[in-house]
């Protein structure tokens, strides 16, 4: 009877500290996601600046046509669009296309991250 008892207890003793891991594991698992979903953004936001640039220095009008190369980049993914997301700067200083694109997301914890991205290419360049 008395090792019956003893038994008993080393259960309870394993399930105390499972449920004490639980959360730690779970901290752990979203603490990796947060770093893939903002990885992820940040490689996303500099491919737009940079195609932003790309398709602006072919362009006319390279200031118009990179901010809409950098929105049709994005198309489908969520609140990408000019506004208080997605914020695309251009400036053409001295035949240098300058593309800034900052977006701004919500991590697993609620938290807001703004990610930015900047390409700058010469007018009459070939990338």
């Amino acid at each position: 009877m008395i090792r019956k008892f003893l038994k008993d207890r080393r259960a309870a003793s394993q399930l105390i500290s499972l449920a004490a891991l639980i959360p730690i594991l779970l901290l752990i698992m979203a603490s990796t996601v947060n770093i893939a979903v903002v990885s992820n953004m940040q490689t996303l936001v500099n491919e737009a600046a940079f195609e932003g640039a790309r398709i602006g220095i072919k362009s006319d009008t390279p200031e118009q046509t990179a901010q809409m190369a950098v929105v049709n980049f994005g198309d489908g993914i969520t609140g990408w669009k000019i506004g208080d997301r997605l914020i695309v700067s251009t400036s053409l200083n001295s035949d240098v296309l300058t593309v800034e694109v900052k977006y701004t997301f919500t991590l697993l914890g609620g938290q807001q991250r703004t990610v930015i991205g900047r390409s700058s290419l010469r007018i009459g360049d070939t990338p």
